[in-house]
This record gives structure tokens, sequence and C-alpha cells, in this order.
């Protein structure tokens, strides 16, 4: 499926009583215009805006009137981390196959990086070792993100044990700092969970930046059930209060909250083995 709802450009152009035949005058024949609506052929970029700029319609009104909002990156985003909660690698794989198109034709490197988290999660449910060279082109690119925004979070939340740990603390430096969704926090604590469980499990222990990071994640506000109970275990690990945490783990579990309950029984094992072996 194109970015772009050719089939309303049509409609525009009956709309305006703008014959085919006049697109000639901007360098666009007949067979090509139909072609291109055909999803035959693309235009070149100067084609695109000759013929945007023919039809009277601003850059606002492309995004509202032309733009399909299932293929931005943000809603092919949302696509593939339903379809991965859903454990379905047939959309999975149809996500990275549209977003590949989508950089082919618009050079946007926001579809490339959603394509290759694709790859990831559907190697992760079919094991492909293509998934290899895409999730190093997904981790290669956090280094050229400026502004962290909701989609990059969700990116790096499947990855961030194979990022480089000061990397990845940097990344997680700048991403607490900021005020998500509920959703967004939700994966942020997974992700930096996830992040603890790396450091304690690294030769060199560096106690530094173990005890800022479980910090954010003990002190942070308890303004949903999900926060303040992250808030809980990590505190209650800070104090190694062993049995009290996993109370916790085990009331998480009976209500249902399955993968909180794993990636928690992880952090405890791994945070007890470093406690007991100091």
């Amino acid at each position: 499926m194109s970015l772009i709802n050719r089939e309303r450009i049509n409609e525009i152009r009956q709309a305006n009583d703008i014959p085919v035949r006049e697109l000639a005058n901007i360098g666009i024949s007949r067979n090509r215009y139909y072609r291109y609506l055909n999803e035959e052929n693309d235009l070149p970029a100067e084609g695109f805006i000759s013929l945007m700029s023919h039809l009277l319609l601003t850059g606002a009104e492309i995004n509202t009137e032309l733009v399909n909002g299932q293929d931005t990156v943000e809603g092919l985003m949302y696509e593939l981390l339903d379809a991965n909660r859903k454990r379905d690698p047939e959309t999975i794989k149809e996500v990275s196959r549209r977003s590949y198109q989508l950089f082919r034709n618009t050079m946007a490197r926001g579809f490339l990086r959603v394509a290759s988290l694709a790859d990831v999660l559907h190697a992760r449910l079919i094991p492909d070792e293509h998934a290899q060279i895409a999730q190093q082109i997904l981790i290669d690119s956090f280094e050229a993100v400026k502004i962290w925004r909701e989609m990059d979070v969700a990116l790096l939340y499947p990855v961030i044990a194979e990022v480089e740990q000061k990397d990845a603390f940097n990344y997680l430096s700048v991403i607490w700092q900021k005020a998500w969704p509920h959703g967004t926090m939700e994966r942020l604590n997974a992700t930096t969970a996830r992040y603890l469980i790396e450091l304690l499990k690294a030769d060199e222990f560096d106690l530094e930046t173990f005890k800022q990071v479980a910090d954010w994640m003990a002190n942070q506000a308890k303004s949903a059930m999900s926060f303040a109970w992250w808030a809980t275990v990590v505190s209650q690990l800070e104090n190694h209060e062993w049995e009290a945490v996993k109370q916790q783990v085990a009331n998480a579990a009976a209500i249902g909250m399955t993968d909180m309950a794993d990636l928690a029984e992880e952090l405890v094992t791994v945070w007890y083995q470093r406690a007991e072996n100091r």
C-alpha cells in the first residue's frame, strides 16, 4: 500500500474539474498519471510536488487529505506492537515489508527503523539470521536521535540488552527526565529493569551507575499502580528485603501481570546473586 491515498488524488482532481490532459502541462502524461493511480509506478519528487501544486493542495492538506494513516511511521509502529503482543508473525512480517517499501519510496529513516524492529521481533518468534543485521541497523539509529519521542522509547525497549551499556545509560538518562503517557512509562520501567539485569550480570559491576538507575525507578511518581509496583520492588531489592519482594512478584503473577512478574523475577534472581557474591 502506498503512503499516499492515490484514489483520493483522483477524487480531488475531478472535484476541481481538472481534465487529465491538462496534466501534460506539468509533464505528467495521461498514461503516466493512470499508472501512478494504479500503483504501477511512482512520480519523482518534483513531479509529485507539481501535481500537488496543480491541485492547489497545501502541505497541511496533503497530510490531512492524502496520507494513509495506517502507513505513517507511527501507524506502522502501533500496528507492529499490537501484532507482537498477539504473537502474530505474519502481520509482523507484513509490517516489515510495507515499512521497507515506504523507506525506498520516501527515504524517511523512520520507516527503516520500524522495518528493522519488525525483523527483530519476527525473528524472536521465527528465528532468522537476517534479524542480526536488522537489529544492528536499529541500534545504530539511536545515535541520530536528538529528541526522544514515544516511538523511540518503544524501539529501544526490545533491544536494550544489546545496546552498549554506556550508550544505553545515556539514552535512559534523557528519557527519564521527560514526562510520558502511561503506556510509554510502563515500557520505560520494563526497559530500565532489563538494563539493571544487564548491569548486574556484567563482569565489572558499575555500582554508581546501578544505584543511579535503580533510584529512577524507586523514586518515580506513583501515579499508577504499575509505577508504584515497580518502585516498591526496586526499593525492597535495594534494602535486600528478599522475602517481601518475592511476595510482590507472586502477587503480580496472581492478578495476571505476567510479563511484569516474569521480568521482576529475573531481576530479583540476578540481584540476589550479585548481593550474595559481594
